[in-house]
């Protein structure tokens, strides 16, 4: 915050304190859509790199093809549309692999150690925010997105991260993983796969979000024991269920959550504790031209939310139930509208009676956005939500007030 002595904190620890005064637990969150998108690998290997016929690849055709797609139009607005007056320099960025501290060292060898399997975990702290980077897979030299200050000073993010929600006196701290690019850029070809059609894994990248999270949670140890950890969660993250499972066609983080559980128990064993795998059952699409559908007859934004969280029953794994209020970032609202899935009244009650009381809990982005006639509002959905999870508290009556 500019014109602010301490760059805002005191308004921020202030503006904690109320909300946990009123019995509300306070997350720092690290990641969200544009700090997890790198602009010119995104469009190259997630977008452009499974041929023209795919789900975004419009962003790209616009401009004639990826070829076009420069530093000068934001790799073909990939990550956020032109209206959103973002730029390269200040709008995106991406976790870093703090190399030179010893504590993110520490977290890279319990990944190695616990691997379990092939191919050996590899690193790329040559992916610096602010340096030139060129792409091995396709070629593209461009400028990693966001700040490097914390590789002049030697720090570790991540560290930083957990000493800032200690001294703001948050309830813990939240991964928000969504790397897609990563994903897309480091996989490796599937058993039975080829290098051009796949399938392939996506094994690099779940073992950064493992060590990210080992990281984050060594920290809360050694300084803040009784802090919680949570995180973002991919609705495909957890693909346990029937014929749907196992295989991923690039393009998201399918499995990796469920390969997580599977190969670090004991890190999803500290999200689990603390109540904290939020997953993002939300910016879904009925499209069946990409096979936006998980199964025959499963295309309503209930059914879709339904089916997700079965995946990650079925593996296992305790989680909270997305919710997105307004309308949805994908499909894009002026591409293909006629697909989007918002959280309507009707649906809001579906979700509210067949989902969520088999889940451990709910969240919603975001409070004050703003929502449509027949969309559910954020009091509506907040009310739904604890009356499932809180049947008779009296807090379930409680209302957001209004800007």
């Amino acid at each position: 915050m500019t014109g602010v002595a301490d760059a805002g904190f005191s308004l921020l620890a202030e503006a904690i304190s109320k909300l946990q005064a009123g019995g509300v637990e306070v997350f720092l969150s690290m990641g969200g859509w544009n700090y997890n998108c790198f602009p010119a690998l995104y469009m190259r290997n997630s977008i452009s790199g499974y041929g023209t016929h795919t789900p975004n690849y419009w962003k790209v055709d616009r401009y004639g093809g990826p070829q076009n797609c420069t530093a000068d139009n934001q790799y073909c607005f990939v990550c956020e549309p032109q209206s959103e007056q973002t730029s390269l320099d200040l709008s995106f960025s991406v976790f870093p692999e703090p190399a030179k501290a010893s504590t993110w060292q520490a977290a890279t060898a319990y990944v190695e150690k616990w691997a379990a399997g092939t191919p050996a975990p590899e690193w790329h702290p040559e992916v610096l925010p602010g340096k030139p980077y060129t792409d091995k897979t396709s070629g593209l030299s461009s400028v990693v997105p966001g700040s490097g200050k914390f590789d002049e000073l030697g720090r570790d993010p991540y560290r930083d991260l957990v000493s800032l929600a200690k001294e703001l006196n948050c309830t813990g701290v939240d991964i928000d993983y969504e790397e897609f690019w990563h994903a897309d850029t480091f996989k490796s070809v599937g058993q039975g796969g080829s290098a051009s059609t796949g399938p392939w894994e996506l094994h690099q990248t779940t073992y950064k979000l493992a060590a990210i999270l080992k990281d984050v949670s060594d920290g809360i140890d050694a300084t803040a024991p009784s802090m919680k950890l949570s995180t973002a969660a991919p609705a495909v993250g957890a693909p346990a269920v029937g014929a749907w499972g196992g295989k991923w066609w690039g393009g998201n983080l399918k499995g990796a959550l469920l390969e997580l559980n599977t190969r670090f128990p004991a890190l999803l064993a500290k999200l689990i504790a603390s109540s904290g795998v939020n997953v993002m059952t939300y910016d879904l699409s009925d499209n069946p031209e990409f096979h936006e559908c998980p199964a025959d007859q499963v295309c309503t934004l209930d059914k879709q939310v339904g089916f997700y969280m079965d995946t990650y029953t079925s593996a296992g794994i305790p989680a909270n139930v997305g919710y997105e209020l307004g309308t949805p970032a994908y499909p894009s609202p002026t591409h293909d509208k006629a697909h989007q899935l918002p959280l309507t009244v009707e649906a809001l009650g579906l979700i509210a009676t067949s989902v969520q009381p088999k889940a451990t809990g709910g969240f919603f982005w975001e409070v004050f956005k703003s929502t449509a006639d027949g969309q559910a509002t954020a009091t509506a959905t907040a009310q739904a939500v604890c009356k499932a999870i809180l049947p008779g508290s009296a807090r379930c009556s409680g209302e957001f007030p209004s800007l």
